[in-house]
């Protein structure tokens, strides 16, 4: 039996009824470079506490052994699938690959490096059949060999739209870790990850999300993050970098435009609050690297320049640059070995 629900013009869903929710769940683990750390995060998942999901690892072309490894790890149970993109495709390439591989009605996205609780599909499938109208569930976050945890004051089940404006869009940062279950039907409806994004697209996808459905959260830390990264994990990405910076910006700009009617004075008004809210960004993040004497984020800052600043923040940037040219004790980019 399949039901249909809608909450609104653009946001109807569709749930097969018919088969038990753990026999509805896609794990899509994603795996690149990461052949000391993989068993250990298979092994979390393949301990859930339910029964009936399918686990399909894509494999990124990994170059360390983590795909021989993967090979042999579902050669020894059924319930594996491994699976390998013709080529490097990047993070979003590779989960679109991975969604393809799987017809379940729920999509639990997962990533190589993290442990997850044994009631982690449990507690979000949960969630996700309670509500029928919400698009994604997360959770809050513990950190490997820490006591510290990431909880938001959410309620379970969140009006998505409250949650694009009041806190997507009001900061630059994402309290959603690149983890969760996503209804199928959902991710299909927005057409997946957006891979012009790079590494940042999984927040261009909760974006998107939000802005047509709720959101459910469980707030217990059901993932532990492992914040080791490989030798080539890229600078870009795990230390600041204008290139970063940039993408974010181009994120927020795409989906406040999809978003709002520029047309109406409410529209009109988020638009240029947040080309408020960037120029002050960029402003924020030259002045600390000539406070810090950053030589390195003087010389690059134009990698971050986007064409939704103030005009004038072009003309501090060239300003700072020049400082940054003077013999005023700045301190030297540090050398790759």
């Amino acid at each position: 039996m399949f039901l249909s629900v809608t909450s609104g013009s653009s946001r109807s869903v569709v749930l097969d009824m018919s088969i038990n929710s753990e026999e509805k769940i896609s794990v899509c683990l994603l795996t690149y470079n990461h052949v000391h750390m993989i068993e250990e995060t298979l092994a979390s998942i393949m301990d859930q506490s339910v029964d009936g999901f399918e686990i399909i690892v894509s494999d990124d072309c990994s170059t360390d052994g983590t795909w021989e490894l993967v090979q042999q790890i579902a050669a020894g149970d059924e319930r594996v699938r491994a699976v390998q993109p013709p080529e490097n495709r990047g993070m979003p390439g590779n989960a679109n690959y991975a969604v393809e591989q799987s017809d379940r009605p729920y999509i639990a996205l997962l990533h190589h490096d993290d442990i997850y609780r044994t009631d982690l599909l449990e507690r979000w499938v949960d969630v996700a059949e309670r509500h029928p109208d919400v698009a994604f569930v997360f959770n809050a976050y513990g950190f490997e060999d820490t006591d510290e945890v990431h909880v938001h004051p959410y309620a379970e089940r969140v009006d998505g739209r409250q949650f694009l404006e009041g806190r997507l869009f009001s900061g630059w940062g994402c309290p959603v870790r690149g983890t969760a279950l996503i209804r199928r039907s959902c991710w299909d409806a927005v057409g997946g990850m957006h891979t012009q994004f790079n590494l940042l697209a999984d927040v261009d996808l909760w974006m998107r999300l939000a802005a047509r459905w709720a959101v459910g959260y469980v707030p217990e830390p059901l993932i532990s993050v492992r914040q080791e990264r490989p030798e080539d994990y890229p600078e870009s990405y795990s230390e600041f970098s204008w290139f970063r910076q940039r993408m974010l910006y181009e994120i927020h700009a795409a989906n406040h435009l999809d978003y709002y009617d520029l047309s109406t004075l409410r529209g009109a008004l988020a638009w240029w609050r947040f080309r408020g809210r960037l120029s002050a960004d960029i402003f924020k993040w030259l002045t600390y690297a000539v406070v810090r004497r950053q030589k390195r984020m003087l010389e690059t800052s134009a990698e971050g320049a986007s064409e939704y600043e103030w005009a004038s923040i072009g003309l501090v940037r060239n300003l700072y640059r020049k400082l940054g040219q003077m013999p005023l004790g700045w301190r030297e980019p540090r050398r790759s070995r």
